[in-house]
């Protein structure tokens, strides 16, 4: 080798140690450096352990001490962390390793999936609400507000939410939702109609009466947020005052005090009660409520009303009854002119005084006061007392009182309308006179009448026994002329014995029998049958069902008798008939008579109703049958009539009170 290329290479070496020295010193320094950021980073770490363990403590203690429920739950939805308030609303703890989904009712778990679906794309939900079962087995509506936990790429680890319990809050709002939703359908449904403004005078609420009273033709809704400060006046001209309208308004408006019962008259008649309510929230003006009534019925019934009042109060005032009020401890309240005028003292004589004390005769008080308390118990009641004047004569009332209630129906007093008897009573007392007179006058008359009729029959019985003698003793001496007479003298006496028979009977039908029976009337019908003679060419029928009546059997028989007698004796048809027939009526049984006889004229419809007028005059006829059955008739309160066709024959009607 050359001396060169050892120089070189010498060269060489000798920069590549002094390379290696200086990479030395490289990596010395570096080393060092290292070391120190290595020192740093360890307390670097120390801190941040230091702050996270912090940071956690206080996470800890802020979800620990929240008052809503908090839960952290797995993707699987398994609960890793609750809270105490969480433990305390769902009945659970972590050892219980429940699964939330099975919380959620049956109706709401179709919306966990896409409250679920919503977390994990969105990594948060909020306000999400359903219906959970806690352990206890009650139902709660809770409100949900989660977010997603992701590890350092973004990957969702867990969830986590606060759990509010809004069930109270819900129930809430639902009955604050029925009331307005109940209060606006009262609203719109009531008779009156109703405004609410707010405080700027747009419209929050009106119904259809509204509308209706101002002839606004559009929905009640349609009117929400419509200003009314031109409404006055663009609807004064339906009132018969438009200005007044106007004028008051603004009034309320401005003074903001609460009105009630302002009466609107309109110019079609009707009239309007207007009430006007400020509506104050914390003393701070709101709004205010307007509400209109129709009134014009009730009005024109007070108007009625009061003149009606007006015009019983001159009746009272002025009638001849005597008008006294009294409380119930019968002190005089009000008496009317006439009352004075029956006493004799004044209205302020009076007032205030005890009715029993001033005006009663004292024989009388016992019944007065029992009278009295028949009231307090609500009964009306009339009776007569004794009552002295204020000059101590002695007059006699008739008394109609009731009892007066005040507007709880609670008897406060009495009304007594009190009429002056005196002179009745003195009439009365004379007619109980004129009676007693009249009786022992018609028993001396009856009497009278029995030896008439008795002197009256013993001379035309002699003649008659006296005619018969002549007539056995000569009948082979007279002619048959002679013997014709004979027999027209005999038909003359028994007529006129039957004359005093039916006068007697006739005067004496008038008096009622005290022998009262139960009368079957078809067994008095079968009796007539037997007692008269019916000729073969009359049918004579009845019902088998008649009433049986409670009366005189005897006068019974003469009124049937009379009747049917009647009907066979002018029955000029071949065949004829006799028919009876009977009506229930409400008070009185309505009994027929009808025959085809010859039938009566209208014109002698009630003249045979009179003593001795007979239609045709016939032998055996002496004109007081139909007269005696009249009175039977009117005897038992009931009336008689006849229905007639001359030729066809003749109904006679009569009732009998049952």
């Amino acid at each position: 080798m050359s001396d060169k290329q050892l120089e070189l290479y010498e060269r060489a070496l000798a920069r590549e140690r002094a390379a290696r020295k200086e990479a030395e010193r490289i990596l010395e320094e570096k080393s060092r450096e290292l070391y120190f950021k290595s020192e740093e980073l360890k307390k670097t770490n120390q801190k941040l352990e230091s702050l996270v363990y912090t940071a956690n403590s206080e996470l800890q203690g802020v979800f620990g001490n929240i008052a809503d429920a908090y839960v952290m739950m797995n993707l699987e939805g398994v609960p890793i962390k609750m809270n105490k308030v969480a433990e305390g609303l769902l009945g659970y703890t972590l050892k219980d390793h429940i699964y939330l989904y099975q919380l959620v009712t049956e109706d709401d778990k179709h919306l966990v999936a896409k409250g679920f679906e919503q977390l994990m794309q969105k990594g948060s939900l909020t306000n999400f609400e359903i219906h959970i079962r806690r352990a206890c087995g009650e139902v709660s509506y809770v409100q949900i507000n989660a977010s997603v936990i992701y590890d350092r790429d973004k990957k969702p680890l867990a969830a986590q939410g606060i759990i509010r319990d809004i069930t109270s809050q819900k129930r809430n709002e639902q009955q604050l939702v029925d009331s307005q939703n109940r209060l606006s359908t009262l609203i719109l449904n009531l008779e009156s109609g109703v405004l609410l403004e707010d405080e700027n005078r747009n419209i929050v609420i009106t119904n259809k009466r509204f509308c209706d009273f101002f002839g606004i033709p559009v929905a009640p809704e349609l009117l929400q947020g419509q200003n009314c400060e031109q409404a006055a006046e663009q609807s004064k001209g339906l009132f018969e005052d438009p200005e007044d309208f106007v004028n008051r308004i603004n009034e309320l408006l401005v003074n903001k005090d609460q009105v009630i019962a302002d009466e609107l008259a309109m110019r079609d008649g009707r009239v309007l009660e207007r009430d006007f309510i400020p509506i104050y929230e914390e003393g701070q003006y709101k709004g205010h409520l307007w509400t209109y009534r129709d009134v014009t019925l009730r009005r024109k019934y007070r108007e009625s009303i009061e003149a009606e009042r007006q015009k019983y109060s001159n009746i009272i005032a002025n009638m001849n009854l005597g008008l006294i009020e009294v409380n119930n401890d019968d002190e005089i309240l009000m008496v009317n002119q006439s009352l004075q005028e029956m006493s004799g003292y004044t209205e302020a004589e009076l007032l205030g005084k005890k009715g029993m004390d001033i005006l009663l005769y004292p024989g009388d008080r016992d019944k007065l006061n029992a009278e009295n308390e028949s009231r307090q118990r609500g009964a009306s009641n009339s009776y007569e007392i004794r009552a002295r004047r204020k000059n101590g004569e002695l007059r006699h009332w008739l008394i109609s009182g009731a009892p007066n209630y005040n507007i709880n129906g609670k008897v406060v007093g009495s009304i007594g309308i009190h009429l002056d008897i005196t002179d009745l009573k003195n009439l009365e007392l004379q007619k109980e006179n004129l009676l007693r007179k009249l009786e022992k006058s018609n028993d001396e008359l009856q009497e009278y009448a029995h030896v008439v009729s008795h002197d009256l029959k013993s001379p035309l019985r002699s003649l008659s026994a006296l005619v018969d003698w002549i007539r056995e003793d000569n009948k082979e001496h007279f002619d048959e002329q002679t013997l014709v007479n004979f027999g027209l003298i005999d038909q003359t006496l028994e007529k006129m014995e039957q004359l005093i028979s039916d006068v007697l009977n006739y005067s004496s039908m008038g008096i009622e029998s005290s022998k009262r029976e139960e009368v079957p009337v078809k067994q008095v019908l079968e009796d007539i049958k037997t007692l008269i003679h019916i000729p073969e060419h009359i049918k004579f029928t009845y019902p088998d069902k008649l009433p049986v009546l409670v009366a005189d059997r005897v006068k019974l028989q003469q009124l049937f008798q009379n009747l049917i007698g009647n009907a066979i004796a002018y029955c000029d048809k071949n065949p004829g008939w006799v028919r009876i027939a009977c009506e229930e009526q409400q008070h009185n049984w309505l009994f027929k008579v009808s025959d085809n006889g010859v039938g009566i004229a209208p014109e002698y419809h009630e003249k045979i109703f009179k003593i001795f007028q007979s239609l045709q005059k016939r032998k055996d006829s002496t004109g007081v049958g139909l007269s005696i059955v009249k009175k039977i008739v009117e005897l038992y309160n009931g009336k008689i009539w006849l229905e007639s066709t001359p030729g066809e024959g003749t109904t006679f009607y009569f009732t009998l009170a049952k």
